[in-house]
Formats: C-alpha cells, sequence, structure tokens
C-alpha cells in the first residue's frame, strides 16, 4: 500500500492511520532491537502527585498497586465497593493495564463514617495508602509519573546505552499509540463523528475528541522534525518556559530566544487544535497549517464542538535518567512530566516490539 500523504484526506477505507504517517524519529531510526511488557513487571510506574495531601478533610485519598486492571476497572471496583456512583470516583492520570502501576484515586466520604478498605478484595489491586485531603483529586494533578522499564531481547546493549546521552537532549514530545486505540480505532471514531454521526456515549466521543488532536499535534511535531525546525524557532512562533505551563508568542526571532531553546530553558510548542486563539502567527501559522491542510473537517468538527485550542511543548526531557544491563535486557528509569509518553523515549532508544499490544491485537 502506497504511503498516503497529508495532501489526501482520510477516509473510513483508509486502514490504520498510524502506519500511514509514520512519525519521524529526531536522532534516527534505531537499529537496535528489544521488546517490551513481556510480562506486566517490566512496565513500572509511580504517580507523583502535585501537592501534598492535607491529612483531613471530606475527600479519601487512595494510593493503590495495579497489576493487569485498567484504571477504569479499579473506579468501577471502588464504586462497589463503596456504594458510590463510578463518576464520583476520581483519579490524577490513566494507567496501562499492561503494567504493574501505583496511582492515586479518590472519592468524597463522610468524615465520621468509618471506610473499612483493610478488608477490601480487588482482583490484581492492593490498597497501598489512604488519607484525608479537602479537595478532589482532579484530572492531571500530578507532578511527575517515574518508570522503570525492563526492555528483554535487546539486540546490541552496549549500544543502547550509548544512545542515552542523545535521548538527555531531549525527545519529541509524540502522543503515544495508545491515545489512538487499537489499530488507531479512535481516530475511525473521530472521522464519524466529524462526519455528522452522533457519539451517545461521552467518554466514547472523548476518546475520538483526543485522539483527533493528539494525531494533529503529532503530525506538526513530525513536520518540524523533517523540516529540521525541532529546535529552530519561526516568526510567530508559541515557546513554553521549561518546567512550566507558562506560554508566550515569539514575534521576532532573536539570538538571545534561539539560545535559550538550545539550552532548553524554552521548548516550541504545536497546536492543540480547537476553538479559540492558539496564539500562533506570521510563518509558524502558515507551516502549521500546511500540515494539516487536509484535516480542515476535523478542525472544523473540534471547533463546532467547542473543544477549546491549546498549545503542548514538542519537547520532553527525560529526569533522572538511569539504565543497567542484565543479560540481555536493560533496565532503563527515568521520569517524565504528567501527560508525556514513555514510548517517547523508548522509539528514540530502540525499535521495539509491544507484547501487550500485540496481545490486544489478538484479543480484540
Amino acid at each position: 500500500m502506497d504511503k498516503t500523504t497529508m495532501d489526501t484526506p482520510f477516509t473510513a477505507q483508509s486502514g490504520n492511520l498510524l502506519e500511514h504517517y509514520p512519525l519521524a524519529h529526531l536522532y534516527g531510526q534505531p537499529t537496535i532491537q528489544a521488546r517490551i511488557r513481556a510480562v506486566p513487571a517490566d512496565f513500572q510506574v509511580v504517580e507523583t502527585l502535585n501537592f501534598q495531601p492535607s491529612g483531613a478533610g471530606e475527600h479519601v485519598l487512595l494510593h493503590i498497586e495495579k497489576t493487569g486492571q485498567n484504571t477504569q476497572f479499579i473506579a468501577r471496583e471502588l464504586a462497589r465497593l463503596t456504594g458510590l456512583r463510578v463518576r464520583d470516583i476520581s483519579f490524577a492520570g490513566l494507567k496501562d493495564r499492561h503494567a504493574v502501576t501505583r496511582q492515586w484515586f479518590c472519592f468524597k466520604w463522610p468524615i465520621k463514617a468509618e471506610l473499612r478498605w483493610q478488608d477490601w478484595q480487588i482482583e490484581g489491586a492492593t490498597v497501598l495508602h489512604v488519607v484525608r485531603h479537602f479537595r478532589k483529586l482532579r484530572l492531571g494533578a500530578l507532578k511527575q509519573n517515574q518508570f522503570t522499564i525492563r526492555l528483554s531481547q535487546v539486540s546490541d546493549p552496549q549500544a543502547l546505552l550509548d544512545r542515552l546521552a542523545l535521548v538527555q537532549a531531549g525527545v519529541p514530545n509524540y502522543f503515544g499509540e495508545q491515545r489512538f486505540g487499537i489499530e488507531g480505532g479512535n481516530l475511525h471514531l473521530a472521522e464519524r463523528l466529524f462526519a455528522g454521526e452522533s457519539i451517545a456515549d461521552r467518554k466514547i466521543r472523548g476518546l475520538a475528541l483526543s485522539a483527533s488532536r493528539s494525531f494533529l499535534f503529532n503530525q506538526v511535531l513530525s513536520a518540524r522534525i523533517t523540516q529540521q525546525y525541532f529546535t529552530t524557532l519561526l516568526a510567530g512562533d508559541v515557546v513554553q518556559l521549561d518546567g512550566s505551563g507558562s506560554i508566550f508568542a515569539v514575534h521576532e526571532v532573536d539570538e538571545l530566544l534561539s539560545q535559550r531553546l538550545q539550552d532548553t530553558d524554552l521548548h516550541i510548542t504545536a497546536p492543540l487544535v480547537g476553538e479559540g486563539n492558539n496564539m500562533v502567527s506570521a510563518d509558524a501559522a502558515a507551516f502549521e497549517q500546511a500540515v494539516i491542510a487536509a484535516w480542515s473537517h476535523w478542525q472544523t468538527g473540534l471547533q463546532a464542538l467547542r473543544v477549546q485550542a491549546g498549545r503542548r511543548s514538542i519537547r520532553v526531557l527525560p529526569q533522572q535518567l538511569q539504565a543497567e544491563i542484565e543479560d540481555d535486557s536493560v533496565i532503563l528509569r527515568f521520569a517524565l512530566p504528567a501527560g508525556c509518553f514513555a514510548t517517547s523515549v523508548l522509539r528514540e532508544l530502540v525499535s521495539y516490539r509491544d507484547s501487550a499490544r500485540e496481545l490486544a491485537q489478538m484479543e480484540s
């Protein structure tokens, strides 16, 4: 099958959209081969909240370790055990099923009412800690996620370690494949939605909207790499301060701003398409629109559904990156800000096969 170009709009017959639009590598396609998630323990994630629990209040925070279960399953189990509605159970982020993850959940519970959480039995999960807090846990209320990942069957472990210096300088902040569903299925949902089909389920509709914006962001980011604009400012770019959500527009490129970009004090951003001003202008706006021009009906659909426009850094810096060799395996440890994907780091190090995704495709 010929590779579809950005001048060809997507249709329901286009197959797996992710295969039609492969994403560029910043440091070149790795020749090292490896396998990830052969077992759930190969992929471990620990959430770090962006606040300290108060220890008092009408909300209960639960730190839960889960294996082989997704976040929604744990939320449903908590609802069953407490007699609450599923929508009353909140969490800070979604975590993979095929992994061992420690994450936080929350619900409102009367201060004087007993909560016998020590007696709960949840398949594949253990409650590690319970603490009171004065407000509800919101989605995205994370400082970072800490990853411990075992890469198995590594074809050249030493070569992998040699690439770490490249990755430490930053990797493309792509949305990972899990955002798009099995074989890009969430993008098919988005196409149906933007073609006028109604999707009553709010959760499914939200997945479709999120996938469409993530796909367009990835395309702009990939194009900047291909055109060698990953660390080159264009007039009208919008940049983000490192370690901060603060962004500002670059009306005129100068030596100081370019140097701050090279020093990773600033990061270029790409659009999260939606309604409202996304601040970009001039050459940068023309570049972004040229990349996603074939998807104008997606842009119109997102605006019509009142999805708010935003910006996202195109570069992410892995923190505390470490690696060690164990026979034909390499153990990686690093931390990423909330909303960033470990697979974006892995794809710059190795060409990997994901056992969990292969299993999911077989089960679908």
